[in-house]
């Protein structure tokens, strides 16, 4: 009986281990090497070894000093300002405080209500969403400081399941405007500005092509193992980077072998999916959804997101991207515009079975008019 105890802890222990290193995985680069960078202000033991990003460590710095100021010249005793800047310290890469009162509580030794209170607190802090629960909670908040007093209306009217009717009547607005607003909603962000946007994209990897061979250098962050020693949260954190870094090294080497064309410069993508990667390498699919979201390749053809080298099939197989891509070419070439069906039949030369109807979408998608209006384009010169 106490063995099957034994087991069932050790079991919710791992469960628990688990959850925690997800948001470990599903960072990109530039958020992971943000947290690692606030990790390092305060730890000596964690110290990034590579994968690093020069500017970093000052936003990282700039960052805690703003919200510690806040809570500086906020209300409040010592200790409760001491409590909400260890908060501040357990914030996730998102700048989200996901785990619970309860776990916060025993961690840092004090009451759950204390704990509720100096997250509370937080709250009110800028930037907007900063110690959210979850990134819904984070697009409340950002509902609530919109200039528009009936985007959080909306939003509660949303998650309480309030159908469009009764939302029209209650806010008496008409079913354009409120559109209008459900897109404002769902367009809310989900984190907090944790720094300022730089515009640019920092990739987990770059894959050249260098004499018939591709070389794949992988710039994902990692701590320098000189420095971690016995320290229980450098171990943790690197654990956890090794981790996420050998899963993204399963998927991507299966993406490589699939899409080796286009990672040696040419356009040509195969159907891959998240399910097929995931029975490859022994994990489940949601595990390859989060792994892949937010990470960027540098290849031959440019920095590309890991999601879109995931491309369905057609009924029969095909990729959808090489029948575009065979159709924009079609088009491009052609000396008298075509019908749909002609440019169907063309590809079926090209071994593309497809319908009209699949073609009209194509073209409407890669943005050409059809045969009258490209006839017009044309004429005019």
């Amino acid at each position: 009986m106490q063995r099957q105890e034994q087991k069932q802890i050790q079991q919710q222990q791992m469960t628990q281990d688990l959850v925690q290193r997800l948001p470990v995985l599903e960072a990109d680069r530039l958020a992971l090497v943000f947290r690692l960078a606030r990790l390092a202000r305060h730890n000596p033991n964690i110290h990034i070894g590579s994968g690093g990003v020069d500017w970093i460590a000052d936003a990282a710095s700039s960052f805690e000093e703003k919200l510690f100021t806040q809570i500086h010249e906020g209300s409040g005793s010592e200790s409760e300002k001491a409590l909400r800047r260890q908060l501040v310290l357990l914030l996730d890469h998102r700048g989200l405080l996901p785990e619970a009162n309860e776990v916060l509580a025993e961690r840092l030794g004090v009451d759950v209500t204390q704990v509720e209170q100096a997250r509370q607190t937080l709250l009110f802090l800028e930037p907007t969403g900063i110690g959210s629960r979850t990134e819904r909670e984070c697009q409340y908040r950002h509902a609530i400081e919109h200039e528009d007093p009936r985007v959080v209306d909306v939003f509660e009217a949303i998650e309480s399941g309030v159908s469009p009717q009764q939302m029209t009547t209650a806010l008496a607005i008409s079913n354009e405007e409120l559109a209008r607003l459900e897109r404002i909603v769902a367009t809310l962000p989900k984190r907090p500005l944790l720094y300022e946007e730089t515009g640019h994209v920092f990739p987990e990897l770059e894959v050249r092509y260098e004499e018939g061979t591709l070389v794949t250098t992988w710039l994902s962050p990692e701590l320098d193992e000189t420095r971690v020693g016995n320290d229980r949260e450098a171990k943790w954190w690197m654990t956890s980077l090794s981790m996420r870094n050998e899963t993204l090294r399963e998927i991507w080497s299966v993406i490589e072998s699939r899409q080796t064309e286009w990672l040696q410069g040419e356009l040509v993508l195969h159907p891959l999916t998240r399910r097929t990667v995931a029975q490859l390498i022994g994990k489940h699919e949601s595990t390859v959804g989060r792994a892949i979201q937010g990470k960027f390749a540098k290849t031959e053809s440019g920095i590309m997101e890991w999601r879109h080298f995931f491309v369905r099939s057609t009924s029969r197989g095909h990729s959808p991207f090489m029948i575009k891509r065979a159709l924009a070419e079609l088009i491009q070439r052609e000396k008298a515009p075509q019908s749909d069906q002609a440019l169907a039949n063309e590809l079926i030369r090209y071994g593309y079975q497809v319908t009209r109807r699949t073609v009209t979408n194509y073209r409407e998608e890669l943005g050409f008019g059809n045969s009258r209006e490209r006839e017009r384009q044309l004429w005019k010169g």
